[in-house]
């Protein structure tokens, strides 16, 4: 399913590059230059539970050779759910490359579907340097907006000089655990385009590291 799905959006990924909506920001004029090459995963989810399959796909666009631009699609109701419409172009934010390209293997980007229609994006440092780390967000369709739910963060250094973080955190609610210590922070509802990373940290990352 995971790999028909992949070749599909390979061979159709200009055509789905339809109408945006005005969540997809200032740059989302680059989704219509997506070429099949470009794709580098995709998952199929109900993410607005309307009860029909949209799609989230992860691909290159021109820019930084390690940021990869996140794209997602729904079947409209205006469409009667014939039709994918572009309802969010987040280009150049997520960090990585494809393997042997322009990163280095262990450092691919990935999207998945999640079981209660949220979208996960992982990335990873699993073989360069001594720091490796992997990290999910997952976002959720949210009073029509897609904001980041969640996040895991696991980090280790293996010269063992620095100790390993574990974090699961719930942005929503607010609670988490690091480390298996369950903590508490004041909720945050960020949509993609706004979540920023400063010196190296996203804001889910200061909150693990308690900053």
């Amino acid at each position: 399913m995971r790999l028909t799905t992949l070749l599909l959006l390979a061979a159709m990924a200009v055509p789905f590059a339809g109408p945006a909506s005005a969540q997809t920001g200032a740059q989302a004029g680059q989704a219509g230059d997506i070429s099949p090459q470009d794709v580098l995963d995709a998952a199929v989810g109900d993410w607005n539970k309307d009860g029909r399959e949209d799609i989230a796909l992860l691909a290159v666009t021109p820019g930084d050779d390690m940021q990869v631009g996140l794209y997602v699609y729904v079947r409209e109701e205006a469409t009667n759910g014939s039709l994918l419409t572009l309802v969010l172009a987040v280009p150049d934010k997520i960090w990585g490359g494809r393997g042997g390209d322009t990163a280095a293997f262990g450092q691919e980007p990935s999207i998945k579907a999640l079981a209660n229609g949220s979208i996960a994006i992982t990335t990873q440092n699993s073989a360069i340097g001594r720091n490796r780390w992997e990290h999910t967000i997952s976002l959720a369709h949210r009073d029509g907006r897609f904001v980041v739910a969640g996040l895991t963060f696991n980090s280790y250094d293996t010269l063992q000089e620095e100790e390993p973080l574990s974090c699961d955190l719930n942005l929503l609610t607010g609670r988490g655990v690091v480390n298996e210590r369950k903590i508490s922070f004041a909720p945050i509802a960020l949509q993609l385009q706004d979540w920023e990373t400063q010196d190296g940290e996203d804001p889910g990352i200061r909150i693990c590291r308690g900053r």
